[in-house]
């Protein structure tokens, strides 16, 4: 039997159809307003499923930081390099005849070419990600 609170905050949320609280909510506020609830984005998602089925050996944090410095999580920030990595056309070329993953717009596929080659070369070498592999 549900708790009567929960029945009735999960009714008015669906009947609402939006992810604000109603007067009956109370108790959910101090959930609704905490910044670390708010699910990640697809695309931060997608990568680390992608660069965890490719056996990642980096911490998450590191290669998120790493992420964070290279494309700012933008699929396709632009400039001559590839999606979220910033990974040289030629690299990618490399890493996805290898792995057979070959869409770099494709959150998934990069998340598992990073894992990829990042198993491959040393980090802050000019074959990985020298600018950004600092943390490491």
């Amino acid at each position: 039997m549900p708790v009567p609170e929960v029945a009735a905050a999960e009714d008015s949320w669906e009947r609402n159809g939006s992810t604000s609280l109603g007067a009956g909510d109370a108790f959910l506020a101090p959930i609704a307003t905490l910044p670390y609830v708010t699910a990640p984005t697809d695309t931060y998602t997608q990568f680390f499923d992608g660069y965890r089925d490719g056996d990642g050996s980096y911490s998450e944090e590191l290669v998120e930081a790493m992420i964070w410095c290279e494309s700012s999580w933008s699929l396709d920030p632009g400039g001559a390099h590839l999606g979220l990595s910033q990974f040289d056309p030629g690299t990618w070329a490399t890493v996805s005849a290898i792995t057979g993953y070959t869409d770099w717009r494709d959150a998934f596929s990069q998340g598992y070419n990073t894992a990829t080659w990042a198993s491959m070369v040393d980090p802050g070498s000019r074959s990985g990600w020298p600018s950004c592999w600092w943390a490491w």
